[in-house]
């Protein structure tokens, strides 16, 4: 039991890691999208 525990917070901690690249990453961006946007529309 407690190794299946660990093996969810495992996964789960790979999850928040890539979420907060995935966030790192899309801020930035974030104003150039909203500025194609307004730019193509």
């Amino acid at each position: 039991m407690t190794h299946h525990e660990e093996d969810f917070k495992d996964t789960t901690s790979a999850v928040n890691i890539v979420m907060i690249i995935v966030a790192m990453v899309a801020m930035p961006l974030l104003p150039m999208l909203m500025g194609w946007f307004t730019m193509l529309r």
